[in-house]
């Protein structure tokens, strides 16, 4: 190998040196994966040793690596992650992350068609730029990918980079432009807890993007979508072009930052937001797997679930059981036993049509969801319980239950039939929510497009 080295460094430009030099030495590691050469400028760089296990589905193939660095060697120059030109290929759902945890995170991505490549991770205020290369299936283009290990209370970058026909790395475009890379924040274990929360934003209208760009700056741990992610998919080429116009695009800031957990509204299920029968909603929310963190009945589809964050569970309701939808039975079984419990610290509920509404739009709506789900609520103690289907903001009380409706995400605002007794705050005013969770009691604040506090309050926890 000395001798080999000595030849190449006589007779070999240096840049193509040091090239050969890394791929050899790392032919000597196993699975070794070293990044792309794209930049003239010199970056020390350790590469992670990898076990990997892939499983593929007809979904989507899941791609999990758990790695162990080695000694630090020198690799070839790396440039910013963000800085990797744009392909031929292109994103129809862009990277986004799908479950973050103390120790891991889940991504998720669609490609317009297969492509070998990797997912590259580092840490961001790592003194030495330390990268993964997490290998994607060069055969199917949608497709999972879980980072792990991770640590707590960390940020990391994260990039999907395409190998071209010509060795090149680049990333796949969104829209016609780069989509870029990913950066989040591991899970902390400090509270408060920051939550976003908004809804009935589907329009694609600036003022969701003010409202995102607003969220976007107040570093939250995660955001929850209350329903109606998209309107009126009919006036889109596809249902995939009407969630890249009205979902992604819009919540660009947000998804480039933290997972957006949602529950699917009416406007989800409407014939001309499906394909082959199915709501495209559950293409771009598909099933979480992991039974720690996330609990899900149904392999097939993300329906109804229950994530974990700081020991709170947050349980995700599908209301449209209650207007011809299936497994209202399933998931009212499924709901009891969330309910009944106790590891928890507390349950806070999400659903898109509220149980309680002073709206003139929809005010019959809501008999249904209250009848069944009420009791259940106030009886298992409930501090908080979020929906969305009404276009206004309102807080009301009943039973110790605090019930926030935010449905304000656009300009498409419904004022008041009769405000009703229980209401405590009722507002026609385009908006986002932003949660503070503590052991002890929830921190409301409801907050405008130009950050302007419309209503606040604090619910305590029984």
């Amino acid at each position: 190998m000395g001798r080999f080295s000595a030849f190449m460094q006589r007779f070999l430009p240096k840049t193509i040196m040091l090239f050969l030099m890394a791929f050899l030495a790392g032919l000597l590691v196993s699975c070794q994966v070293m990044p792309p050469t794209l930049s003239k400028t010199t970056v020390s760089t350790r590469i992670a040793t990898a076990t990997i296990s892939i499983t593929t589905s007809p979904a989507a193939p899941t791609v999990t690596l758990t790695s162990t660095p080695t000694s630090p060697m020198t690799a070839t120059p790396f440039p910013p992650l963000e800085d990797l030109p744009t392909g031929d290929v292109s994103y129809l759902v862009p990277l986004t992350l799908q479950l973050v945890r103390d120790d891991s995170a889940v991504l998720l991505f669609e490609l317009d068609r297969p492509t070998a490549g990797s997912l590259l991770l580092h840490e961001v205020d790592q003194a030495e730029e330390f990268v993964q290369a997490f290998p994607i299936s060069p055969s199917k283009p949608y497709q999972f990918i879980t980072v792990a290990p991770l640590e707590a209370d960390r940020e990391y970058e994260a990039i999907l980079a395409l190998q071209a026909e010509d060795g090149v790395f680049m990333q796949p475009a969104f829209l016609g432009e780069a989509w870029g890379s990913v950066r989040f924040h591991t899970q902390p274990s400090a509270e408060p807890l920051r939550v976003g929360v908004i809804g009935d934003s589907g329009f694609g209208e600036l003022v969701t993007t003010q409202l995102v760009e607003q969220m976007a700056r107040e570093r939250l741990d995660f955001v929850i979508h209350t329903g109606d992610v998209v309107y009126n998919a009919g006036e889109n080429a596809s249902p995939a072009e009407a969630f890249a116009l009205k979902y992604f695009q819009p919540f660009s800031p947000l998804l480039h930052q933290i997972p957006i957990y949602a529950v699917p509204g009416n406007h989800e299920y409407a014939r001309d937001a499906r394909v082959d029968g199915s709501p495209y909603y559950f293409h771009a929310f598909p099933p979480l797997s992991d039974a720690k963190w996330a609990t899900q009945p149904s392999p097939a589809k993300r329906q109804y679930y229950a994530l974990v964050y700081q020991n709170i569970q947050f349980i995700f309701l599908d209301s449209q059981v209650f207007f011809g939808e299936e497994s209202r039975k399933e998931q009212d079984a499924w709901l009891t036993q969330r309910l009944q419990d106790d590891q928890f610290a507390y349950s806070v509920v999400i659903t898109h049509v509220p149980l309680f509404t002073s709206s003139v739009i929809h005010p019959a709506d809501s008999q249904p969801v209250r009848q069944a789900w009420h009791e259940k609520f106030a009886g298992a103690g409930v501090p908080l319980v979020l929906s969305g289907h009404s276009h206004n903001y309102e807080r009301l009380s009943a039973d110790g239950v605090t019930y926030v409706v935010t449905g304000g995400g656009s300009s498409q605002l419904y004022p008041a039939l009769n405000i009703d007794p229980l209401s405590q705050a009722f507002l026609v005013s385009s908006h986002f929510v932003l949660l503070e969770f503590y052991e002890d009691q929830i921190k409301i604040l409801a907050i405008d497009k130009n950050g302007k506090i419309l209503d606040q309050a604090q619910v305590p926890v029984r």
